[in-house]
């Protein structure tokens, strides 16, 4: 008894935080969940950004949808990528988890330049806070 409540105490402590996942451990979004598919063409004037939703349970039973300057984007899963290309410029990048998951809109500006990428990633930290982060992975 006293083992199967310990094993519950480390899920509970370490289960809740999501796991920031690599360019190359994400999986591109399927063009089902695109919702603005002309930011997903490089054009010129343009910048690159990656968004990114960790890998873990927490909120893994609903989708998140981003945002850019609060027009839909498109629908990020569990260690899922969207490749997006603004136009060169100051943005707000936001993310809401869907559905039953909790957390409210967050929201991040970036200063979207040619031949720089920026990259952003979406997940609950240990306390179960929701968020949309500026990240190096």
């Amino acid at each position: 008894m006293k083992k199967i409540a310990l094993a519950l105490v480390i899920v509970g402590i370490t289960g809740c935080a999501t796991k920031p996942v690599t360019n190359e451990q994400a999986k591109n979004i399927p063009s089902k969940q695109i919702l603005n598919p002309s930011l997903f063409t490089k054009k010129e004037g343009t910048g690159k950004v990656i968004i990114k939703r960790d890998s873990g349970f927490m909120g893994s039973a609903c989708m998140t949808r981003i945002y850019i300057d609060g027009k839909e984007i498109a629908d990020l899963d569990t260690a899922e990528k969207a490749v997006i290309y603004p136009v060169i410029g100051t943005h707000i990048f936001s993310a809401w988890p869907k559905g039953m998951c909790g957390g409210g809109m967050s929201e991040q500006s970036g200063e979207v330049t040619e031949g720089k990428t920026l990259m952003y990633r979406v997940g609950y930290g240990t306390n179960g806070d929701f968020g949309i982060y500026p990240t190096a992975f």
